[in-house]
Order: C-alpha cells, then sequence, then structure tokens
C-alpha cells in the first residue's frame, strides 16, 4: 500500500501553487476571450462579440477570485 499521508500533506503544503495557476491560466483566457469580443466587433459581428466579452469577464472575475484566494492561502500558511 502506498503512503496517501505524505501525498496529502505535501498537496496542503503547495495547493497556493494549484490556485495560482489556475488563476493565472483563467485570466489569460479572459484575455485571449475578451480580444476575441474586439475582432467580432470589428467584424460586425454584435450579439457574438457581447457572448465573447461576457465569457470573458466571467473568466476575468473568476481568474482574478482565485488569484486572491491563492494569496489568502500562502498569507495564512506562512502566517503572515
Amino acid at each position: 500500500m502506498t503512503d496517501r499521508g505524505g501525498f496529502i500533506s505535501a498537496l496542503r503544503r503547495y495547493i497556493y501553487l494549484i490556485y495560482l495557476s489556475l488563476g493565472l491560466l483563467l485570466t489569460s483566457l479572459a484575455i485571449l476571450f475578451m480580444v476575441w469580443s474586439i475582432g467580432y466587433m470589428e467584424r460586425a459581428f454584435i450579439a457574438t462579440s457581447l457572448i465573447t466579452l461576457l465569457i470573458g469577464f466571467t473568466l476575468l472575475s473568476s481568474g482574478l477570485y482565485l488569484l486572491r484566494l491563492s494569496a489568502y492561502i500562502y498569507a495564512s500558511e506562512k502566517g503572515v
């Protein structure tokens, strides 16, 4: 049998890095969707542009929340 306790404690120690990487990924996707929205608006696809912009803002909100959560977890682990 494998030692799951060591894996769980290592996962808890670096959980803020998982949240940090997910936050950066979602923020990057948000920027990509917003750029696509500008491209759609340039070609007069108004409805597609608005939906893409809505998706972009939703991803941006999620990404910023995950980045804030990552900072809170890191600060609580370090005792700051």
